[in-house]
């Protein structure tokens, strides 16, 4: 059963026979459903496992996704945040492994998007319970925020909203994650303008364990 809206001519949500009707991004869209007699061939069932990777390693982050792409998604789009994340990972960090089987590469993966120069050779160390990141002032606005994610991919998510200047070349964050040697945390950074809601490229800084 599907609700119309605005009377016979308006969209509608639900389904009607083999045609559904749903809202994605604010645009009212329809779409048809129906079954498949055929099986899949190769290349449609490794396109499924790569969505389902993609799926997986970015779905655990989805808040921190959102907040990273929404600037790259206009208002009314009917592409969100989320889908475009999916899209360039889909795109850039989906690798093969010895048996063609699909996996995230996490070096390549993007945790925000955005015009501001991004942290230049970021490194990382860990000592005791700080994380020290350094980098280059080599560009952007010298008042820029570093903004950083620490994530296992299973259970650990840990985001710093708002870290040292770009200017300072140096971050220092008393933390003590839960540490396990066969999950080891990964660690992204990028600059964030406060006044002017921007933000730059992530970059993959290394990892912790």
């Amino acid at each position: 059963m599907a609700i119309v809206k605005n009377g016979i001519t308006g969209p509608f949500k639900g389904k009607v026979g083999s045609i559904i009707g749903y809202e994605l991004g604010g645009q009212n869209v329809i779409r048809s459903v129906g079954s498949r007699t055929k099986p899949f061939t190769k290349l449609e069932l490794l396109n499924q496992a790569k969505m389902k990777v993609v799926s997986e390693f970015l779905s655990p982050i989805k808040p921190y996704i959102n907040f990273g792409f929404k600037r790259e998604a206009p208002k009314g789009s009917r592409v969100g945040a989320f889908q475009l994340a999916q899209s360039y990972t889909w795109k850039n960090a989906v690798e093969l492994d010895v048996n063609d089987q699909p996996y995230i590469n996490p070096a390549k993966v993007l945790i925000s998007k955005g015009p501001l120069a991004p942290p230049h050779n970021c490194v990382m160390e860990w000592e005791g319970n700080r994380l020290v990141l350094r980098w280059d002032f080599m560009s952007g606005g010298m008042d820029d925020r570093l903004m950083i994610l620490l994530y296992d991919a299973d259970l650990l998510r840990i985001f710093r909203e708002i870290g040292a200047a770009r200017k300072d070349q140096l971050d220092i964050w008393d933390i003590n994650p839960p540490k396990d040697k066969n999950r080891p945390i990964h660690v992204y950074a990028a600059f964030r303008d406060t006044l002017f809601d921007r933000i730059s490229d992530s970059v993959y800084c290394g990892t912790i364990g």
